[in-house]
């Protein structure tokens, strides 16, 4: 069953149940209403015959004049008087030569001197009947009956069920078109957005969006809901294909930065069988290439690990760290990674300086950048390792070498994995490290930016935050 009809018969439902509600409240009022007029006209009759009685004799002994009751009945109402015993003593013509229904339980009642109504059938016509017990010096001495048809009540109330029912349904048949109608309107920007998002199942054009022009209510919300979430999707779904494109990238340029070194490690391993027992120079040398080339692949690997662990989500367990003693022992060591001029600037200003980090991965994002300096720099060159320590709490650390400098064509992909710059920034190395450079970086809720000019030199520049307290 669909929403539309659904929300139709619910309206149905409610409109019909209500009207039956109403309807049986109005029918039963109106039958209460009906029967006591005819009680209150029964009640002023019984009273205007009662008034009519007189009272003849002396004090021992007296008697009473009956009035002519035919002067009080009507075509619909009718008089009769009897005795203590139930015996009739006068009734009015119009009822032939029938008796108003007089039964004892009636006689018990009357002699007990209240006044009482009865519902009574006579044949198979209802009858209402208003008994007076007539008293003599408070005595019981008969009963006084005042009766009237309650068939015009019945007709009218049948009359009443019967414009009910025609209501009823004519109003149901109403509340159902009305009620489909309305559905159908309130559910139009759904239909129109189900049929997009087929329209988007079955394209994958996630462009797409809800066109609605109304009110923001429920469904308003709902397609502004929609839309936001088109939006979102489509974001995500750019950045998965940007994702995917960039792992296709990085499997290729993976499978290409080892198939060199293996390559390498297979041609020296056959050189070596072809070789083998002309001498011992030729054995060094293969030796030599592939003990270069297998540290080169260690690298590349544990390079890969690492981002690969970055990619899975992993981050750094970082403490509180003192920079000063980490940044003297980069210090120290630097100058074995070339032969350029090496100055680190500023380290006594770093006393008590703490940040949150790991030492390790610190000493790594270091070591990456002073050791691609000292590649791309010659001998003749200088570089320097500058740390300096800002008022907004946080450390800056650069990194400035006088090497060729990059293009800046260029600057913007650096931090790529495997991008290939010039021939000669790329001679060498994995291309990794630069992204591992920046994913530490980030880690430590810091900022890693890059200026050059060619044929002047390169800094790197690391920002990150101090610890407070």
């Amino acid at each position: 069953m669909t929403l539309r009809l659904r929300l139709t018969l619910l309206v149905t439902i409610t409109l019909g149940l209500t009207f039956i509600v109403l309807g049986g409240l109005v029918y039963f009022l109106m039958g209460h209403y009906l029967t006591n007029e005819i009680d209150r006209s029964l009640v002023a009759r019984a009273q205007e015959v009662v008034r009519s009685f007189r009272v003849e004799g002396n004090l021992r002994l007296q008697r009473i004049t009956l009035p002519n009751v035919n002067v009080f009945s009507a075509p619909d109402t009718f008089i009769q008087i009897v005795d203590i015993n139930g015996f009739v003593v006068t009734r009015s013509d119009n009822l032939g030569q029938q008796s108003l229904p007089l039964g004892p339980q009636t006689l018990i009642q009357a002699g007990e001197g209240i006044a009482f109504f009865e519902t009574e059938i006579v044949g198979n016509h209802p009858l209402r009947l208003y008994n007076v017990p007539l008293l003599l010096q408070n005595q019981p001495v008969g009963l006084l009956q005042v009766a009237r048809l309650l068939s015009p009540v019945q007709q009218t109330l049948g009359n009443l069920r019967r414009v009910l029912l025609f209501l009823g349904l004519l109003l149901i048949f109403l509340a159902a078109t009305l009620g489909y109608i309305l559905a159908r309107t309130a559910l139009r920007p759904i239909d129109r957005l189900t049929q997009v998002a087929e329209q988007i199942g079955e394209g994958k054009d996630l462009d797409q969006r809800v066109p609605y022009q109304g009110p923001m209510d429920e469904v308003g919300r709902l397609a502004a809901t929609f839309n936001a979430m088109l939006a979102r999707l489509q974001r995500a779904y750019t950045r998965l294909e940007e994702a995917y494109s960039a792992q296709r990238r990085f499997v290729a340029d993976a499978s290409h930065e080892l198939r060199t070194p293996l390559t390498t490690i297979r041609g020296n391993v056959d050189l070596l069988r072809k070789v083998q027992g002309q001498g011992e120079a030729w054995q060094d040398e293969a030796l030599a290439d592939i003990a270069s080339e297998a540290e080169r692949m260690s690298r590349l690997v544990n390079d890969l690990l690492t981002l690969a662990r970055a990619d899975a989500g992993q981050e750094i367990k970082r403490e509180p760290l003192e920079i000063l003693p980490l940044l003297q022992e980069v210090a120290r060591q630097a100058p074995l990674l070339g032969t350029a001029t090496f100055t680190a600037i500023g380290l006594e200003n770093l006393a008590g300086v703490h940040i949150m980090g790991n030492r390790d991965y610190l000493k790594q994002l270091f070591f990456i950048l002073l050791d691609n300096a000292f590649k791309y720099t010659s001998s003749e060159g200088k570089i320097d390792l500058i740390v300096n320590v800002e008022p907004q709490q946080r450390l800056i650390i650069k990194v400035r070498d006088t090497g060729p400098g990059i293009p800046p064509r260029d600057l913007e992909h650096i931090f790529e994995r495997f991008y290939r710059a010039d021939a000669t920034r790329s001679s060498e190395g994995t291309g990794l490290g630069l992204a591992i450079a920046r994913w530490i970086v980030e880690q430590h809720q810091g900022h890693i930016g890059v200026e050059s000019t060619v044929g002047k030199g390169t800094t790197f520049t690391i920002t990150i935050p101090l610890l407070k307290g």
